[in-house]
């Protein structure tokens, strides 16, 4: 699987990037043919590659709700249906590269005549319109509306319970006469009904207890063809993965719940394909979060709390034996019959145990999540209510007050630094973190920043707010001002010395540190981040918006390590120590491209993250560049040290060397070899500090030109990322 991902993403490199070079007058070949190109073409020369890879479908609109009709005596189904492009355009599909797949299944009722979760698939047909491959009746009614109808040769037998029809597309791309195995742009569309009234569209099906609306948050606009190139929403993999289509042929392990349970879990499979390791996968929040997945926008996602199995309680927890009971507090269980009447629904209560399935989840992760103390960071404000003006305003105040959660000792604000373990209100930490604007961000207006004229060393980023330390030897830092009211620190006065944006405020404290696992003791700082404006009103845009919950959700990072500490997903609270300044956190724009891209060299800070498995395509910029409004897309404004994070950094990435290279694939070592040494050979550095210097990678890199990075990530192929439900 991630294998599978990094091969698409260096074949599609491998194909384009020798060639580019050539033709741009960098280092490189004459532009013969190269390795294979666009998802794994070959024999394709290089500018062919490059047009291929400029020659991407309209993105589809599949439109199913006009009607179905439905014939009881022959039990024929009509599917009235549109396609069109992004412009509301008919698209021919007798004429253009599209294949269409056309489901029908059945909802098996429970017993009581409700609807169950399990869908009994009765045909599966494939047509090619271009090619005559239609074995049902196609109607063109308006190719130019890009209006049509489709009876399959296959019919639904009749029943009384909710029926479904999936269509579903894509466009094959032709390559010199030979259809690419690999479609671009699918669109999926499912149509509900009942038999008796196949005219009306059913709301819901009253089994949806996902919506494609939450796989997307993760794993991008059409699911990013996870699993099957064209199977794009979660209505149409309800079709075939279900323990009455699925089941016999596997086990079970194909019925849905059960399937991405334990691929989210990162399990194994027996028999699922002959078995299946997922055990690399790295889930980017807490396991336990069900309504990541199962949110409000899923009509029935209360079932998910309902249908408690053990299949579906098995496939996460696999320790489990309910046919003895082990590792079972409720011991064997031969059938689902108890599993929620007797135990596991909400408010149930049994032996003393509170078992339902919401605490359950959640308790293993509360004691060592909260924060010891609730944060609030004040300043002094300016004096337009807006944004400090130097010369106008003086330079603020910063104030931090701590609030106890319940059972928890005030903070002691005047007291010396104290030891950790001791409950008593003293803090073993109290750190205060100044610095931006957010494009660029390095500790300004602080003791020994960037904005200290006496200091000429790298800028310091946390300053301690202990009394002690205004007098302490040999580096005094006389703007701790804290007293009995409050942790406080006097800003400096150089607000003429900054640039015009939006800067940041954060606080890190801790009391005590004791094991993970103790329900009453804490184990992540308390902390908090605020932003200010200098010289304008209008806020600095995020250039990744904050796209980071999108997939990590409300969890935080950095419980654990040399420094642990609370850190939220929230890039202004991450600059702090992740700046441009070279000081102790690698640079952002480096670690998050590193991390993402599971690259072995690409960190600068001489991490390898080869285990990360990103849950979609990793050119996909914009998953995590969400903001339309920042000032210019990241893809515009290329630097080695972003452009590193993926794509390596370590000229000759030698395990001798550097030890923590050792056990890497050597051919993901000479790819990213490959690539350092393009951009050290065309004059680059990968030195943070020298981020402001205008860079030459934009003379082939940028838009229009030879290697338009535009182009080269496929970024046309992705939609506008998915925002999260609230």
């Amino acid at each position: 699987m991630k294998a599978n991902t990094r091969f698409w993403y260096n074949s599609l490199l491998a194909g384009l990037f020798a060639l580019v070079l050539a033709l741009a007058g960098c280092s490189g070949d004459d532009g013969a043919p190269g390795a294979p190109g666009v998802n794994g073409v070959d024999g394709v020369d290089g500018q062919d590659a490059i047009i291929i890879a400029d020659i991407v479908p309209v993105n589809p609109v599949l439109d199913l709700s006009n009607t179905i009709s439905y014939n009881a005596t022959s039990g024929a189904v009509t599917i009235h249906f549109f396609l069109k492009d992004e412009d509301d355009n008919g698209i021919d599909i007798t004429q253009d590269g599209y294949d269409f797949r056309i489901l029908g299944s059945e909802l098996i009722a429970n017993n009581d005549g409700t609807p169950g979760q399990s869908w009994l698939q009765h045909f599966s047909e494939n047509l090619t319109p271009a090619t005559g491959a239609v074995p049902g009746t196609l109607t063109v009614i308006d190719a130019a509306n890009g209006e049509y109808s489709y009876t399959p040769a296959a019919t639904l037998p009749a029943n009384g319970n909710v029926n479904r029809v999936t269509v579903i597309t894509r466009w094959r791309q032709t390559v010199n006469g030979v259809s690419n195995v690999t479609m671009a742009n699918p669109a999926n569309a499912s149509y509900d009904f009942m038999q008796a009234d196949p005219a009306t569209e059913l709301t819901s099906s009253g089994a949806d207890m996902v919506s494609t609306n939450a796989c997307e948050t993760c794993h991008g606009a059409r699911i990013n063809g996870v699993g099957h190139s064209r199977y794009v929403q979660v209505k149409t993999c309800n079709n075939c993965h279900n323990i009455n289509y699925m089941g016999p042929r596997n086990g079970g392990e194909g019925d849905l719940a059960f399937m991405i349970h334990t691929i989210h879990s990162a399990g194994t499979f027996d028999n699922l394909h002959g078995g299946a390791d997922f055990s690399e996968v790295t889930y980017p929040q807490h396991i336990n979060t069900c309504a990541k997945c199962h949110t409000p926008s899923a009509p029935e996602a209360i079932l998910s709390k309902e249908i408690v199995t053990r299949a579906n309680c098995g496939s996460c927890h696999s320790d489990v034996d309910f046919a003895t009971g082990a590792n079972h507090q409720g011991g064997a269980q031969p059938d689902d019959t108890l599993c929620y009447s007797a135990c596991h629904k909400p408010g149930s209560v049994v032996a003393g145990y509170n078992l339902d399935p919401d605490y359950v989840h959640n308790k293993p992760v509360v004691a060592q999540n909260v924060s010891e103390y609730a944060v609030n960071i004040s300043m002094t404000p300016p004096a337009n209510g807006t944004h400090y003006v130097a010369g106008t305003d003086l330079p603020p105040l910063v104030e931090v007050t701590l609030t106890p959660k319940a059972g928890q000792p005030a903070a002691v604000y005047n007291a010396d630094q104290d030891i950790e373990g001791v409950v008593d209100g003293h803090l073993s930490t109290a750190n205060l973190y100044v610095y931006g604007p957010r494009a660029a961000a390095v500790p300004v207006l602080t003791y020994h920043s960037s904005t200290d004229a006496s200091w000429a060393g790298t800028p310091l980023q946390g300053h301690s707010l202990f009394l002690r330390d205004r007098t302490a030897t040999p580096n005094p830092d006389v703007n701790v001002v804290t007293d009995a009211t409050a942790y406080k620190y006097q800003l400096m006065d150089n607000l003429a010395d900054l640039e015009p944006g939006t800067y940041m405020v954060r606080f890190e404290g801790l009391d005590y540190d004791t094991p993970a696992g103790n329900d009453t003791d804490y184990v992540t700082a308390s902390s908090a981040v605020i932003t200010f404006q200098v010289g304008t009103a209008t806020e600095e845009h995020k250039l990744s918006g904050d796209a980071c919950t999108n997939c990590h959700g409300g969890t935080i990072m950095h419980l654990t390590g040399a420094h642990p500490h609370h850190q939220a997903f929230n890039t202004d609270g991450c600059l702090g120590c992740h700046d441009k300044s070279g000081n102790y956190g690698d640079y952002i724009g480096n670690r998050v491209h590193a991390v993402h891209s599971a690259s072995a060299t690409g960190d600068l800070k001489n991490h390898e993250w080869t285990e990360i498995t990103f849950p979609q395509d990793a050119n996909n910029c914009t998953i995590c560049h969400t903001d339309p409004n920042a000032d210019t897309p990241v893809w515009r404004n290329p630097n080695e040290v972003a452009c590193g994070g993926c794509h390596g950094t370590k000229v000759d990435p030698d395990p001798l060397v550097y030890p923590f290279l050792v056990g890497v694939d050597q051919a993901i070592l000479d790819k990213e070899a490959s690539a350092a040494v393009h951009m050290t050979n065309e004059g680059g550095t990968f030195d943070v500090t020298t981020l402001d210097v205008p860079r030459a990678c934009i003379v082939c890199h940028g838009e229009g030109d030879v290697a338009d990075l535009y182009v080269f990530h496929h970024l046309v192929l992705y939609p506008p990322p998915v925002v999260p439900e609230p």
